[in-house]
């Protein structure tokens, strides 16, 4: 059944030619009652815009030029006059000024959200560049789209997927998962985890509770969650990750890695640019480190290398409080070595490079086991200490890259 728009569920603006061309119907769907409506804007504008107090939001590509768009409203109850008053709460409006479309949903009664479910439908050319989403209640996804995109809810789930341009993405109790993101990414939830799979550019995810998982980006990430893990497989820049309570996992970065738990483990794979990491309460395992490392943890052991052929240009200090301090370095490596164990009890320092090893006491009168020597001719200066654990300084294996 096919309906003049009026004043009904959806009011559209036409204020230019091409919003003319389109269609409005009423028709039942199960129990509910729908009205939608659908047109074609023939020469679109470059940016789209979509707000809307309420209704998940769908962007995707489109084989043919134009912007195609499908608007949709339900509600439970039969086709009478109660059911259309119902449909009446929610108008959508349709705009095309400037440079700019404008799809706009507004619910004029309190409450409404309870009682209407909404849906856009937008496909959108080449010629678009820019897509804007604004949503109070359901969810975003954007599939293919050549341009870049800003999407927002307050509460739902973000999926987006093959996007070229910059993207932006937030929701304040969802989760927000991306595939391929061709440019920089922003991604941020409330209460969600964040996942990417891979970005052309810098990343920014933040979460307050979920995990962040990162797979590859070209530029630098930053990652942080108020107590979930974190991972990033692989970045072409620096890595920053935060986390009040999970742990972290870092694969392989050509920058420098700055890594702080307040309670977990932290992993690294392979940092060009050197490490700096924090733990309140878990291990730390860093390989393949090229550049200096601070490592420093409450509770738990450290094991360290690095890089055969790096070279540190700076001075690097590894603590823990309570657990093993394990260090390769390849025998070339320029350095100065100065280890010292905290109330030792025994001989709890063992290297494999000539080491001056000696004990003494300090003034509240308990034991301190410290090796000091330099390596490959002398350099920046490694610091190692741990109270009562043990300290191992090994030679690396030139075999490894």
């Amino acid at each position: 059944m096919r309906r003049k728009l009026g004043s009904a569920v959806l009011v559209a603006c036409a204020l230019a030619g091409p919003l003319r061309a389109q269609e409005a119907r009423y028709y039942r769907e199960g129990r509910f009652l729908v009205h939608e409506i659908t047109g074609v804007v023939r020469d679109p504008a470059p940016r789209v815009r979509v707000e809307t107090d309420l209704g998940s939001v769908l962007a995707v590509d489109a084989a043919a030029p134009g912007v195609r768009y499908r608007i949709r409203v339900r509600t439970r109850g039969a086709d009478d006059a109660a059911t259309r008053r119902i449909l009446d709460d929610m108008q959508v409006s349709a705009a095309l000024s400037g440079d700019q479309l404008l799809f706009r949903g507004q619910a004029m009664a309190p409450g409404v959200a309870r009682d209407l479910v909404a849906d856009f439908e937008i496909e959108l050319p080449a010629a678009v560049r820019e897509i804007t989403v604004a949503t109070g209640a359901g969810d975003v996804r954007a599939r293919g789209l050549r341009g870049g995109a800003a999407l927002a809810t307050r509460g739902g789930n973000i999926t987006v997927d093959r996007v070229d341009g910059p993207l932006r993405a937030e929701t304040r109790g969802g989760n927000i998962e991306v595939g391929a993101a061709g440019a920089t990414a922003r991604l941020v939830t409330a209460g969600g985890g964040v996942r990417l799979a891979s970005a052309g550019g810098d990343i920014v995810a933040q979460t307050s509770g979920g995990d962040v998982f990162i797979g590859s980006a070209s530029g630098q990430v930053r990652a942080e969650t108020g107590g979930g893990n974190v991972v990033v497989e692989s970045a072409g820049g620096d890595v920053s990750a935060q986390t009040r309570g999970g742990s972290i996992g870092i694969g392989e970065v050509h920058g420098e890695v700055i890594a702080v738990t307040a309670g977990g483990s932290i992993r690294v794979a392979s940092a060009r640019g050197g490490v700096r990491c924090e733990s309140g309460a878990g291990p730390i395992f860093l390989k393949v480190i090229d550049g200096p490392i601070r490592a420093v943890t409450s509770a738990g052991n450290i094991q360290a290398e690095i890089l055969p052929a790096g070279k540190a240009l700076f001075d690097s200090d590894i603590q823990t409080w309570h657990g093993d301090v394990t260090l390769a370095l390849p025998e070339s490596s320029p350095a100065a070595i100065r280890a010292i164990v905290d109330h030792s009890r025994g001989q709890r320092i063992k290297s494999d490079f000539p080491l001056r090893i000696y004990r003494e006491a300090e003034d509240a009168g308990r034991p301190v086991e410290i090796a000091e020597g330099a390596i490959g001719g002398g350099g920046a200066l490694i610091k190692i200490r741990t109270l009562d654990g043990n300290i191992v300084i090994l030679k690396a294996k030139t075999s490894e890259p």
